[in-house]
């Protein structure tokens, strides 16, 4: 194959070609920093490049037997950290700084011990906090689908990378959609795994009281999701017996939890998963638990308590820059959420996360007799870049399984008249992460998307200036 095609496989198909000696792991990652260079300037999805310490890692790594073996991926700038490279989270400050990783967390040496070449890192949010991926210190990622859109967040960078064929897989995180919103946005896939399936803890400076944070991929085909939950999963993964035949399947079609409008094109991607399932011999109806429409109140009564969150981190950054922090080092606003976290009462915060395992305990009620859950992932396709982030532009379909724990993915199912890539969310039973990817293979094979690139992506890869006219469906 042409170094100048490898930009469309998945992570598998790339593999592939390095155990059969078709190609090495240098020639991958030379082929992806030549996208990355040629792309990423329109884009912005990559905020730091080190291809020395991928080629690095692939030859001490050479003849290992690993799946992944000389692929490389991305990592998102939150969280997730490798030792001797930038890690910003966003923020003035640690740019400013030029700060630098001190450790390896867990999930990131894992993916390394799958064969991943780690390549570069991805634009997030400010303290990876909101859902469209513009921060101050390094600028907007553009959506590939659409230049002057948002690509959500916050693993949009991430997201962007992989759709424009950048990489063919890269990692992100998710807590109440942080990977969901993203894939959908561009036009990828993921998965959001069971609670304890791959490693969960975060540092103390990325607080998660309420224990949705879980790290994964985006990726543009099934296997590759299936490929990395094998690689990384812990040893005791929760895991739920076999489901019965057929799956009996809820689809939701409005928005029952904030009663917002949702676009035509998101409603009818569930649909069109709907009838796909139908097709495949499962139970499908227009169903929901009751309870989606209360579950976030305890959110609402006790706003103050997720403030708490925002005083930890910034603690640390002041930590790390060795400073106090000032004006312009961190966004106005979680300065602000920061001071009235630090007030927040321990007993108040131990309240909120009574009232929300109270709020959620219903919600679980449902699966007794259902099995999957169909719903828009956004309710809108990707919105203009430079509204207000204030959580009323992407609705709150992801929001539920984050806090139930169950196993969710985001597949590009559909798109809008504008071509802008639809996202169908699909959760599962706790612990049927293997039987979610066995649904999710089937609805690719029955409405594929591997091979739909935006314009962008098609343009650079044959040669053309990718600049030379704005990313639009088609």
């Amino acid at each position: 194959m042409s170094p100048d095609d490898l930009w469309r496989l998945d992570a598998t198909g790339q593999a592939e070609l390095v155990r059969r000696g078709e190609v090495t792991p240098e020639e991958l990652i030379d082929a992806a920093v030549a996208r990355i260079e040629r792309l990423n300037p329109l884009i912005n999805a990559v905020i730091a490049l080190f291809p020395e310490v991928a080629r690095r890692h692939a030859r001490d790594r050479r003849g290992a037997r690993e799946p992944f073996f000389g692929v490389p991926i991305l990592l998102k700038d939150a969280v997730q950290e490798l030792a001797g490279t930038p890690y910003a989270l966003g923020t003035p400050v640690l740019r400013e700084i030029g700060h630098v990783s001190t450790r390896t967390t867990e999930f990131t040496r894992r993916l390394r011990g799958a064969g991943f070449a780690i390549l570069g890192k991805t634009n997030v949010p400010e303290l990876s906090s909101g859902v469209t991926t513009e921060p101050a210190a390094f600028g907007p990622t553009r959506n590939p689908w659409d230049l002057a859109r948002t690509t959500s967040g916050s693993s949009g960078g991430s997201a962007a990378a992989v759709a424009a064929g950048m990489v063919a897989i890269a990692h992100g995180g998710d807590a109440t959609g942080s990977l969901r919103f993203p894939a959908a946005a561009c036009g990828v896939a993921t998965l959001k795994p069971t609670r304890g399936a791959v490693p969960h803890r975060t540092p103390a400076r990325q607080p998660d009281p309420y224990r949705v944070w879980t790290d994964f991929v985006v990726a543009r085909s099934v296997r590759d999701l299936r490929g990395v939950l094998r690689s990384v999963r812990n040893g005791d993964a929760p895991r739920a017996r076999p489901p019965r035949r057929p799956l009996r399947v809820g689809l939701v079609l409005d928005d029952p939890i904030t009663r917002r409008p949702v676009d035509p094109t998101c409603v009818r991607a569930v649909k069109i998963a709907g009838d796909a399932l139908r097709a495949l011999g499962h139970r499908v109806e227009v169903d929901h638990p009751r309870a989606l429409a209360t579950f976030l109140a305890p959110l609402r009564d006790y706003p103050d308590a997720l403030a708490h969150g925002r005083a930890v981190q910034l603690r640390w950054l002041a930590r790390a820059a060795g400073r106090p922090l000032r004006a312009g080092d961190v966004d106005a606003r979680l300065l602000e959420a920061a001071r009235a976290g630090a007030a927040v009462p321990r007993a108040r915060r131990a309240a909120a996360r009574r009232a929300m395992r109270a709020a959620v305990a219903p919600l679980l009620d449902w699966w007794r007799d259902h099995d999957l859950l169909v719903t828009p992932t956004l309710r809108q396709p990707a919105w203009p870049l430079g509204l207000p982030d204030d959580g009323s532009q992407q609705g709150f379909f992801t929001f539920a399984a984050s806090f139930t724990g169950q196993p969710a993915v985001s597949l590009p199912l559909h798109r809008s008249p504008a071509g802008l890539p639809a996202g169908v969310q699909i959760v599962a039973a706790l612990g049927a992460d293997e039987a979610l990817l066995d649904v999710s293979e089937a609805l690719e094979e029955a409405l594929p998307w591997r091979e739909r690139w935006p314009p962008i992506a098609e343009d650079a890869g044959e040669g053309a200036d990718p600049g030379e006219r704005p990313a639009s469906g088609r």
